[in-house]
């Protein structure tokens, strides 16, 4: 009898242990995305339209580069 208390006991607390974890993670990405996906004041773009223009940049110089002929 003494084993099954013990049993359930560890159940519910792992129960709320990934209820907990589960929380965090919300908590995490949440404040991630305002901050990729937010613009701050003083700043014209957020973090991911200027990695965005760093691609488009990348992707302009290096077609650049493919056209010359060799």
């Amino acid at each position: 009898m003494r084993a099954r208390r013990h049993r359930s006991h560890r159940s519910s607390s792992r129960r709320a242990q990934r209820g907990q974890v589960i929380a965090e993670y919300v908590i995490v990405a949440g404040i991630l995305a305002v901050m990729l996906f937010a613009t701050f004041p003083g700043a014209d773009r957020s973090v991911i339209g200027l990695l965005i223009k760093a691609f488009r940049d990348a992707w302009s110089t290096y077609s650049y580069t493919l056209s010359y002929p060799l």
